[in-house]
């Protein structure tokens, strides 16, 4: 269980760091430094997750506690963020993953926005960038938008949720009260803490700020085809899936309308999001036909049902609920995935 911290921080940044290069790590941190916030109102805490150099470095290139080291056994990307959930001092926490940085003077207007109105999640843009020069590049500026405010559930019935926990800011306090934590030595592990976090919000403000620079390396996790790598990610998937339908069948009597349509309408995309990995796996249909009988359909996530969720999804819908659909598919899709967050 987390615990509540009274202090005057505004905003704790939690970095997650491994066996990285100093300058990525540095970049990181001075990419926060450089937004300028009130002092004092932000922490940055760094969790090393047991690297083999430990970035001992900090606290002599920071000395003024702007930035914290916390240092843990190697457990993950779960653990290191639950970690430095723990040590947060702030109102709100933010993520950010030590490779990645901040987009020059993006976020006060967002800040300004989270002290005016409290929303318990604050959701904003990122932009991804292939190289170092993508990301010195300022992005377009445009005016500052955001929506009225709705419950996270509201936002997560009518949207395709992304399961990155790194693209808002939310209140440490709505962790806390929901003992909402990451799993930890999964692969994903953001999709059941975002989940979890927006099924429980009563208030969420969608900005189209931007704000975070998704930096592409080609050593990071998320680009690694190692095969036990990729055999790990398959069963941490389903682990996922199986969980969350879990959660959505604990919670059903005790949620409202807008809830049970969110949870569904998350199970469901990313159900379709794990067949579509399947594909760019190299997966063969008979194999992904098998997969679904196994492990989706005896806890009623396929064949995928029908909904509302537009017209790729139905397209999409048709060809993987039999043998023949899933062949031509695995013809029509591109051969590389895309990259998101």
């Amino acid at each position: 269980m987390l615990n509540i911290v009274d202090n005057m921080i505004f905003l704790s940044i939690v970095i997650p760091h491994y066996n990285l290069p100093r300058e990525l790590l540095k970049r990181c941190i001075e990419s926060i430094i450089n937004q300028k916030q009130e002092q004092g109102s932000c922490e940055i805490i760094v969790v090393d997750d047991g690297s083999d150099t430990p970035p001992a470095w900090l606290n002599d290139c920071y000395p003024n506690e702007v930035v914290r080291l916390i240092n843990i056994e190697h457990a993950g990307l779960g653990a290191a963020r639950n970690a430095g959930m723990l040590e947060a001092r702030g109102k709100y926490i933010q993520f950010i993953d030590a490779d990645d940085c901040l987009i020059p003077d993006s976020m006060n207007e967002c800040i300004e926005l989270l002290h005016m109105e409290a929303p318990q999640i604050l959701r904003f843009r990122y932009r991804i960038c292939p190289n170092e020069q993508s990301i010195q590049e300022k992005p377009k500026t445009e005016r500052f938008k955001y929506s009225y405010t709705i419950s996270g559930a509201a936002y997560m019935a009518g949207n395709n949720l992304p399961g990155s926990s790194c693209i808002y800011f939310f209140q440490k306090d709505l962790a806390i009260k929901h003992n909402i934590t990451f799993k930890e030595s999964v692969f994903h592990e953001d999709e059941e803490f975002s989940t979890k976090l927006h099924f429980f919000a009563t208030s969420l403000i969608n900005t189209n700020a931007q704000i975070y620079n998704y930096c592409i390396r080609k050593e990071s996790i998320t680009s690694n085809t190692n095969n036990e790598f990729e055999e790990k990610r398959i069963n941490d998937i389903f682990g996922i899936l199986k969980r969350l339908t879990l959660f959505r069948n604990t919670n059903k009597h005790n949620c409202n309308t807008i809830q049970k349509k969110a949870i569904e309408r998350k199970l469901t995309m990313l159900t379709a999001d794990t067949l579509l990995n399947l594909f760019y796996n190299g997966e063969k249909a008979k194999d992904i036909k098998r997969l679904c009988k196994g492990e989706l359909q005896p806890i009623g996530l396929y064949p995928l049902p029908s909904g509302k969720y537009g017209l790729k999804y139905r397209i999409f819908r048709i060809l993987a609920n039999n043998t023949i659909g899933l062949r031509m598919l695995r013809i029509l899709l591109p051969k590389e995935k895309p990259q998101k967050r």
